[in-house]
């Protein structure tokens, strides 16, 4: 459909033009350890073993973890919640899914992309969560995230074994 191509750049022409306000605003980091986490996946199936594996290396209960899965096409059999599309977004980044407003504004202390590519709506998603420190894997653009570790992106043990260590460093556990 033509409108959806019309959508996307609407979309980008956000991004572009709330990364300035972003950027300035970045400074104001929580200071305090981290309990509440957020984080973006581009695939179903990974999402069980993202979720033991981040509960296992930053011992944090899955309680406390939120997990947001973006796909350009949603299987008509899919029962997960979490589950998004380039459907829940509206004209110049408005978000038209509750179930994502509702999500973004509560206060989260981590975000982690597991992404495996830059994804425009996954940027939209960043600009307007409410997290203070963002985290993710160094293919990504390096200005929206406070930490970026250099693995391959399919291997998760090490991309958490990493993030623990930095997080250590940064006296966020």
């Amino acid at each position: 459909m033509i409108f959806t191509g019309f959508k996307r750049k609407s979309n980008q022409f956000f991004f572009d033009k709330q990364l300035p306000k972003l950027l300035k605003n970045s400074a104001m980091n929580s200071q305090g350890k981290i309990k509440k986490v957020l984080i973006f996946l581009n695939d179903v199936t990974e999402k069980d073993a993202v979720l033991n594996s981040l509960e296992k290396a930053l011992n944090i209960s899955k309680n406390n973890i939120k997990i947001i899965i973006f796909q350009q096409k949603i299987p008509k059999e899919s029962t997960d919640d979490n589950v998004i599309s380039s459907k829940d977004f509206g004209w110049y980044g408005k978000i038209t899914s509750e179930k994502l407003r509702n999500i973004l504004t509560k206060r989260y202390d981590l975000l982690i992309n597991y992404s495996k590519v830059d994804n425009l709506y996954n940027n939209v998603l960043l600009l307007q969560s409410k997290t203070a420190f963002k985290a993710g894997f160094s293919h990504l653009d390096n200005r929206l995230y406070n930490l970026l570790i250099n693995c391959e992106s399919s291997n998760l043990e090490l991309f958490n074994k990493e993030l623990k260590k930095y997080l250590t460093i940064l006296k966020k556990l």
